[in-house]
């Protein structure tokens, strides 16, 4: 069973960096990993390290422009 592309680019887009779209798309722990980091980043973001975890993040959250359509293609349950 398909997952919807649209749907899965719209979580993307907006809670993408709280990794929703992957969970969506079967991939929990990738999606709760990215969850996790977006927290952690978000807590510590006054000590320093945040700003890297967020960072991490957004760059992943960009890459999953390109791989969101496959993953929602190829979700099997």
């Amino acid at each position: 069973m398909q997952r919807s592309v649209a749907i899965a680019y719209v979580l993307w887009f907006f809670l993408g960096y709280l990794g929703i779209h992957r969970i969506y798309c079967g991939r929990v722990g990738s999606g709760v990993t990215m969850l996790i980091l977006s927290v952690l980043g978000t807590l510590t973001v006054g000590v320093g390290i945040g700003r890297f975890l967020l960072f991490i993040v957004g760059v992943w959250w960009l890459i999953d422009l390109f791989l969101t359509a496959g993953m929602a293609m190829s979700y099997r349950k």
